[in-house]
């Protein structure tokens, strides 16, 4: 009951129609300061994480752009093959039209709010969710030197040239953010805000470089290829872009001129969410608006020998999320609890006084927001595909993955929607953080209990 009362006393405490400002980030895994990790420079999302809540066990629906947009959007957990990958958007275009509400946003847009998408919050155009969106905007590119990722084949995976920040599509998004808030009106607004970096190419003006001394920068051990399904040989990186070392990421100086390439990108985007939220706050709107702050997936920085994402380890599926709320109950606490990015549709629907559909698959976490030493739900769900070689002999498979508050159980199948199981792996956290002991054929009873509750959860 004294729960319950919680949740009535958070949604009660907001007002009829809060705004809510929604940003996302690509690829940013929890290397920020608030997390914990010392060497990094993020003074602003810390700054945030302070007024907010900071959820320390946050997992995507999947450890890519496309499916984890898609069911965060859209609040489904994938079904078939094609929801694990970056087609989900395309793949389920009828699918999508013929729902009377075909996203939050457009939850938002029917009941009067005034919804407007900048940056990468879709995978690809915007207009791949029509009925969304009151205006798509395009962030101002007017510097003669402007960076953007086209040509990626030709071009070094690390750059930091000496440019302004509004050189950089980021930048120039954050202006015409920050120009868009001072016209709003009083109208409620829903306003999502998609950065791209830390995405690939590493690329970000030279004074987010300088903050590091890359030499000081920690590097994941770089051991044993693992013996899953889960493994690549960082298709993305090494395929996309060019001007690699002979040896690869073999070099370790290579190794570590990403890492810091990665940490200065981290440190632009932390920059540019500065300069948002404080014209939030000096516009007084930051007493009547709902914050998000979320990361689409994790990221390998060398971990299990992978730089990129599109795995079923912990490093891709465990992501940034910070929300804050106008009058929130012990603010700067951050929770424990595992929640899922898909629990975000639902729970601001229910912050905001709105209905959402009834087939969609989260659950909100209002109990949360008000408590943070809940223990929250008991697991949380992920799907993917093998993006590797033939594992064993076998071709691609599809994973749907299991994290309990100790174990990480991943599950690989020949087909999603099908209950063959081609293979297996489980990690205890409690030993084994970086998930590289799989203790499959030796606990069965652990197996056994987490089958169950995979097929109850895909039933």
């Amino acid at each position: 009951m004294s729960a319950l009362i919680g949740v009535l006393s958070t949604a009660a405490q907001l007002p009829a129609q809060p705004n809510v400002l929604f940003i996302a980030v690509d690829d940013l895994r929890p290397e920020l300061g608030c997390y914990g990790v010392d060497y990094i420079q993020t003074p602003q999302i810390d700054a945030f994480a302070k007024t907010g809540r900071l959820f320390r066990n946050h997992y995507v629906t999947a450890p890519s752009c496309g499916p984890s947009r898609y069911a965060l959007l859209t609040g489904l957990s994938p079904k078939v093959n094609h929801d694990t990958t970056n087609h989900a958007f395309k793949q389920n275009l009828e699918f999508t039209a013929q729902r009377s509400i075909e996203s939050f946003p457009h939850m938002f847009k029917e009941a009067g709010y005034k919804t407007l998408s900048i940056g990468k919050i879709c995978h690809g155009k915007q207009d791949t969710l029509p009925r969304s969106w009151s205006r798509i905007l395009s962030p101002r590119r007017n510097h003669p030197k402007f960076q953007n990722n086209s040509g990626k084949k030709q071009r070094p995976a690390v750059r930091g040239l000496d440019l302004p920040d509004a050189a950089y599509q980021d930048g120039a998004m954050t202006d015409t953010v920050i120009e868009t808030l001072r016209t709003l009106g009083d109208k409620p607004f829903f306003f999502a805000v998609g950065f791209t970096k830390p995405h690939l190419p590493f690329w970000a003006p030279k004074k987010y470089f300088d903050l590091y001394d890359a030499e000081n920068i920690p590097q994941a051990k770089w051991g044993n290829k693992p013996d899953s399904p889960s493994y690549h040989p960082s298709f993305e990186l090494i395929q996309q872009y060019g001007h690699h070392p002979e040896l690869g990421l073999e070099d370790a100086a290579y190794r570590r001129q990403l890492k810091h390439g990665y940490a200065a990108c981290v440190s632009f985007v932390d920059e540019q969410i500065g300069r948002i939220l404080d014209e939030v706050e000096d516009l007084g709107l930051d007493e009547n608006t709902i914050i998000v702050l979320w990361g689409d997936h994790g990221w390998h920085l060398g971990e299990h020998r992978i730089f990129g994402k599109h795995t079923s380890f912990e490093k891709a599926l465990k992501s940034v999320l910070i929300m804050r709320t106008p009058g929130m109950k012990k603010p700067g606490r951050p929770t424990d609890a595992l929640v899922q990015s898909i629990d975000i549709y639902p729970t601001l629907a229910k912050l905001s006084g709105l209905t959402p559909p009834k087939d969609i698959n989260g659950k909100n976490f209002l109990d949360l927001l008000n408590n943070p030493s809940l223990p929250g739900p008991e697991y949380a769900f992920s799907y993917n595909q093998s993006y590797g070689p033939p594992f064993r002999g076998k071709p691609r498979m599809y994973a749907v993955t299991l994290r309990s508050r100790v174990y990480r159980y991943i599950q690989w199948q020949k087909d999603l929607a099908e209950g063959e199981i081609l293979f297996r792996e489980l990690y205890d956290h409690r030993s084994d953080p970086g998930e590289t002991n799989n203790l499959a054929a030796s606990e069965p009873k652990v197996i056994k209990h987490f089958e169950k509750i995979l097929n109850e959860h895909l039933d």
